[in-house]
């Protein structure tokens, strides 16, 4: 058991590693060629970078962006799980490396601000990937990642909402305020929908299911995902059309990226159980979100 919990913490910090590096590279290759920025802390950060440089004080995104995410990480290990901040942490300290202004990393793959809805569509799905796989596996990319599920954990509000927002005005500083071009929070914008839509076809762990398990030994599942899963489920009596075999249904409402530990659950203690899914748009009533990790 311990061995595979090792063997899932280094999965994760491999996660980490590989989202944080592809964040940071779409940011510097894709979005700094075309002015534009990327969402959350990361955006922050570039609007503070590009405002310190217009008065000749040259700090580099890395920077602001370690400094910004200090508070957040303290006030997510509280509010959220000491685990995920530990990864966020980790994350953080990745993209800050990659994003200290290296020479080597300043390749010229010939964009220009001709290229900016380009840039805007390829930047959004790279970030949008990286993010919603990182948060898919129950890490985050820090920042904004850390305030919106603590919101969703704490208060029920969408993850997606509330970055939505929060770019929306960090797109109308940067384009309007700082550059002086509502071009550029126009182009903003598309980066921030494709990415949002890349999270959410990635990351879904806050959509509910009904997973429904019909099995001679009912009870055993039952246990066991009470067990594993920390939730309540109900068991129905049923009888087969065809066999009229009487069995039962178990029955349980969860978050879909619990899907896949439910799954080897059953699989386990029933490997003849026949289990459907199916979604449910919405909760009314007790339903607790656990923390991702």
């Amino acid at each position: 058991m311990k061995r595979l919990k090792h063997f899932k913490d280094l999965f994760l910090v491999f996660i980490v590693l590989v989202t944080a590096t592809v964040h940071s590279l779409a940011v510097l290759w894709f979005l700094e060629p075309a002015n534009l920025i990327s969402i959350g802390l990361t955006g922050l950060s570039q609007i503070l970078n590009r405002s310190f440089s217009m008065i000749g004080m040259t700090i580099p995104v890395g920077v602001f962006t370690l400094v910004l995410n200090v508070p957040l990480c303290i006030y997510g290990a509280k509010t959220v799980s000491p685990r995920f901040v530990l990864f966020s942490i980790l994350s953080v300290l990745v993209q800050s490396f990659w994003l200290l202004d290296w020479d080597f990393l300043k390749i010229d793959f010939g964009f220009t601000a001709q290229d900016r809805f380009f840039l805007s569509v390829i930047g959004g799905l790279f970030c949008g990937c990286s993010i919603g796989v990182a948060l898919r596996y129950g890490t985050s990319t820090g920042g904004m990642d850390i305030i919106g599920q603590a919101l969703a954990l704490r208060k029920n509000i969408s993850i997606g909402f509330f970055s939505t927002i929060v770019n929306i005005l960090l797109a109308v500083i940067a384009g309007g305020l700082i550059e002086r071009s509502w071009t550029i929070t126009l182009y903003t914008f598309v980066f921030i929908i494709v990415s949002n839509l890349a999270i959410d076809k990635i990351h879904t762990a806050y959509n509910y299911l009904r997973i429904d398990i019909i099995s001679l030994h009912p009870d055993q599942i039952a246990d066991a995902l009470i067990v594993g899963i920390h939730r309540g489920c109900t068991i129905l009596d049923v009888k087969g059309a065809y066999t009229k075999e009487k069995k039962a249904d178990v029955f349980m409402i969860i978050s879909s990226y619990e899907l896949q530990k439910v799954a080897e659950i059953v699989r386990k203690t029933d490997p003849m159980a026949f289990m459907t899914v199916s979604p449910i748009k919405r909760i009314f009533g007790k339903f607790f979100k656990h923390t991702i990790i």
